[in-house]
């Protein structure tokens, strides 16, 4: 099975990524990656753009997006039908809308009510998860865990690993 990077910001995620849409691809094309998800950070700033240069480059576009949810957690979505598509942009609407520009947060209920078409990753080291996990409390963690695999199904919600070289960050 090829490895395929599922958390990945462009530049369209203000302080998190730093490349073009084209430069990422362009780098998965070397890398020989079949696929990349563009997760950015509370928007779809740069899912058509990225689409339509990975499928010029003939590397699948996996659009997706890492939101915020009430309490400040990160939690990564990825589209997986046209209805999941359908439920992320109401997702982001309603962060928006309720929240503000500054501040969007996709609260658990809604998350609930529109995750049919969607794939979920448990989130990066601000993920609710992550973030139990690393205050030692692995009961919480687990509940946690499987409230999402409850709610999406264990076909559609992973735990998220990641190995970044982030200082501090090996031990979880």
């Amino acid at each position: 099975m090829d490895y395929v990077e599922l958390h990945c910001h462009t530049f369209y995620s203000l302080r998190d990524g730093a490349s073009s849409p084209v430069e990422l691809i362009t780098r998965a094309k070397q890398l020989g990656y079949s696929a990349l998800a563009a997760t950015d950070h509370d928007g779809l700033y740069g899912a058509m753009e990225f689409a339509k240069t990975a499928t010029e480059y003939g590397v699948q576009p996996i659009t997706g997006a890492e939101v915020t949810t009430t309490g400040g957690y990160h939690l990564t979505l990825l589209v997986e039908t046209r209805q999941g598509y359908q439920n992320l942009c109401r997702l982001l609407s309603a962060a928006y809308q309720t929240f503000g520009k500054d501040a969007p947060e996709v609260t658990l209920d809604s998350l609930r009510d529109h995750h049919a078409g969607l794939i979920v990753l448990s989130g990066c080291r601000s993920g609710e998860l992550s973030r139990w996990v690393e205050a030692g409390d692995l009961d919480e963690a687990e509940r946690v865990a499987r409230r999402f695999r409850d709610w999406f199904g264990p076909d559609q919600f992973f735990i998220e690993l990641q190995y970044n070289l982030v200082q501090g960050d090996k031990a979880r």
